[in-house]
């Protein structure tokens, strides 16, 4: 009898513990096929794993990821030390650190979950070194793993080689939600919401900006706004502070519209959330949403929104927001995702 092959380990270098990459990441590990065992670099909270990795299949590595210079050194000796066969950057710093080590007979996997050039928050100077770093170690790169098509896009920009670059598609991270009908507004009230950390990233005064539009435009409409996440106070909206899992799927059950006004992402976990939960969305244009029809967008579907709530053909939109949301985001499952995994892991 033959017996089975060892399992390929993959080392998952992630130098956060909060936000949206170990979001992805825990995601990762959930639909990973069999033939892989996986260990966690991450930097330790109170002397063990982030609280993020709580019910991860994994094994864990400390990290001091404090510095630059500290997460070279640090990940060097780990990677001399471990027996890897993939070693799967996440983000741009540890991105540049893998390349940079690049362990040699290892496949080195890079997912940036948003290049770090398309920031808007630094100087065009900081986004063009950015840009020539990733030029540089194109070619160091076994793979470049996008989380969407947008990142595909933009690392051929950077000089990735078409055969090398994949997209994993992202799965929400709220599991077992059904998605709601479309519904119509209760008690006359037009609930708005946003879900991120309050960050130059998701822009909350893009948000503030939009809800002002919209209260103006329906004047003689209660419009109420939510901040789901950590963030500061603001005039007109409730902010929520962090919640758990449950508490975002409870916030969101609450909203009649989903608005995500992020000014730069990867692909954004929180529209997938807001999608399973069966909310209709308007989003900003960036690239990490390439093609995203106009009725989709805040631009140009919030007149269409204005509109149907004067007219009460608030459920009649919802349901067409819905249908078009579902061509966008197309099929994607913990199938689609193994399977993307495997083609970049080897």
């Amino acid at each position: 009898m033959i017996p089975d092959p060892a399992p390929r380990v993959v080392a998952h270098l992630v130098d956060r513990t909060t936000g949206g990459v170990p979001v992805a990441v825990r995601s990762y590990i959930r639909t990973s096929p069999p033939a892989y065992r996986h260990v966690i670099v991450s930097p330790p909270v109170a002397g063990g794993p982030a609280p993020v990795w709580a019910g991860v299949d994994a094994a864990h590595v400390a990290w001091d990821a404090s510095t630059p210079v500290r997460a070279l050194r640090d990940l060097r000796g780990i990677l001399r030390r471990g027996r890897f066969d993939v070693v799967h950057a996440h983000s741009s710093f540890p991105g540049v650190y893998a390349r940079l080590l690049r362990p040699a007979r290892t496949r080195v996997v890079y997912t940036p979950h948003c290049f770090a050039f398309a920031r808007t928050d630094v100087s065009f100077v900081h986004r063009s070194v950015y840009r020539v770093i990733e030029r540089t170690l194109a070619r160091r790169t076994t793979v470049l793993a996008a989380c969407g098509p947008g990142e595909r896009d933009e690392a051929l920009g950077v000089g990735i080689a078409a055969h090398r670059a994949l997209v994993i598609p992202n799965l929400p991270s709220l599991v077992d939600v059904h998605a709601r009908p479309p519904r119509a507004l209760r008690d006359g009230v037009l609930r708005l919401g946003m879900l991120g950390r309050w960050s130059p990233q998701k822009d909350p005064g893009f948000f503030v900006d939009r809800v002002a539009s919209l209260r103006h435009a329906l004047a003689d409409v209660d419009v109420r706004a939510t901040w789901i996440g950590d963030g500061s106070a603001a005039p007109g909206i409730r902010v929520t502070g962090w919640v758990g899992a449950g508490c975002v799927r409870r916030e969101l059950d609450e909203l009649d519209v989903y608005l995500h006004t992020a000014a730069w992402e990867g692909f954004p976990i929180a529209i997938l959330d807001a999608d399973a939960a069966g909310l209709p969305i308007l989003a900003r244009r960036i690239p990490a949403l390439p093609d995203l029809p106009a009725a989709l967008t805040l631009d140009e579907g919030e007149a269409a929104l204005v509109a149907a709530v004067r007219e009460r053909r608030f459920v009649a939109w919802s349901a067409e927001n819905r249908r078009g949301w579902r061509a966008y985001l197309g099929h994607r499952d913990a199938h689609t995702q193994g399977d993307a995994l495997a083609r970049a892991w080897g």
